[in-house]
């Protein structure tokens, strides 16, 4: 069992260095990432984050959140 769990670990990191690889791209040129949501596809575009740190006023919630 522990050994497909290290698999499952590594399969889980993969995806997200996978995802911010995607987030990135689609940064850099505009495009949009389809997401499912509440029994649909919606479409968003990720916003470049030029601040560093986050201040507690802005109330910022993450790229994919509405």
């Amino acid at each position: 069992m522990e050994k497909h769990n290290k698999y499952t670990v590594i399969g889980l990191k993969a995806l997200q260095r996978a995802t911010a690889k995607v987030v990135q791209n689609a940064r850099r040129n505009n495009y949009k990432i389809p997401i499912w949501r509440d029994g649909h596809i919606e479409y968003e575009i990720p916003e470049i984050i030029t601040e560093q740190g986050g201040s507690v006023e802005q109330n910022y919630r993450g790229p994919f959140e509405k």
